[in-house]
């Protein structure tokens, strides 16, 4: 994080003050989140979240309490073919005793405005956001006239195999762990470079090594699968796949590939889940991309998750992002 601004007080609600989350008072952030989404949050996750990566938390405090927070997680991505740093929308909360509806000066307007309007927008720390919020989240953002919807989620099942397909015999599959990460971190460079250049259109979060390593086998609480496949003869790198696995299901977090590719890299990993687990496989995906990258055969399901755009401060307009982000579960904080 960067220096902590001067808190604010709000001239409407005098009792009320904004401020940044850091690690001197973090330990409220988390208390207000257990008692609000019902599980705790750990130390650990908070500063791998927060403190490993360009991020912000605003707060709202009713005198020395803390009832609200906003929280940004930076992140790399490309737009329009040139590398941007956004910032994905998480922990929004507002404690029951302080929802006080669509008003301007509540605390939910007061954390969300005092963010957007000093971190998001041109020649501001973040050029663009999105998040996955809750239904109520963005209706009451859209009713204050903060975000705008650009774009969806959808599920896609994919049935497995448990016969091995004649073209998986020419694949080597391995699985990336922490410990030979090392010897596998070019080749996920290479996939990223090509999945770039099959998605010119594509607001994409990098998806690099570095960005492998970081989001899922530095994570402090969950386990993933990262199966990286190559061509048995030549040894050309061909996929990178994440895998989360559940108690009933599968879900595959990120691809790293060409696009073309990504209809037979889903299948390789629905076959490998039914094969090893007998765990059927979903795929979470931005709707717009689900016809682009040839996966509409497979059963859709369209998901009450919408992505939204920052429409508070000057920043890129709604109608430039539309349908535009290619989103998948692995973009989220939470899962």
């Amino acid at each position: 994080m960067s220096l902590v601004p001067p808190p604010e007080t709000s001239p409407a609600a005098p009792s009320l003050r904004t401020g940044e989350i850091d690690v001197a008072n973090a330990a409220e952030m988390r208390l207000l989140f257990g008692s609000i989404f019902g599980k705790p949050m750990s130390e650990a996750f908070w500063k791998w979240k927060y403190r490993s990566s360009n991020s912000h938390g605003m707060g709202v405090w009713d005198d020395d309490r803390l009832v609200a927070h906003y929280g940004g997680v930076g992140v790399d991505v490309i737009f329009d073919g040139k590398p941007a740093l956004a910032v994905q929308i998480v922990d929004v909360m507002v404690a029951p005793s302080a929802r006080y509806g669509v008003r301007t000066h509540s605390p939910f307007f007061l954390a969300t405005s005092r963010f957007l309007e000093r971190y998001i927008g041109y020649q501001r720390t973040y050029l663009i956001g999105y998040g996955f919020p809750s239904d109520r989240h963005l209706h009451l953002a859209q009713r204050l006239g903060l975000y705008a919807s650009v774009g969806g989620m959808s599920e896609l099942s994919v049935e497995g195999s448990t016969t091995r397909l004649p073209t998986e015999l020419l694949l080597q599959r391995r699985t990336i762990t922490a410990e030979n990460f090392p010897q596998y971190a070019g080749a996920i460079d290479s996939l990223w470079k090509s999945m770039q250049t099959s998605l010119p259109a594509a607001i994409l979060l990098r998806k690099d090594s570095q960005r492998i390593h970081y989001r899922y086998l530095q994570h402090p609480e969950n386990h993933y699968r990262c199966l990286f496949w190559r061509h048995r003869l030549s040894g050309k790198p061909l996929a990178l796949a994440v895998v989360k696995e559940e108690p009933s299901r599968a879900l595959l977090m990120d691809v790293v590939a060409a696009a073309t590719d990504f209809p037979r890299v889903v299948q390789w990993v629905a076959n490998a889940m039914m094969r090893e687990h007998n765990l059927p496989l979903v795929f979470w995906l931005s709707s717009a991309w689900v016809p682009s990258l040839h996966l509409g055969a497979l059963p859709v399901k369209v998901l009450p998750i919408i992505t939204p755009a920052n429409i508070y401060s000057d920043s890129p307009k709604p109608e430039v992002l539309q349908d535009r982000w290619c989103l998948t579960a692995g973009d989220t904080d939470y899962l």
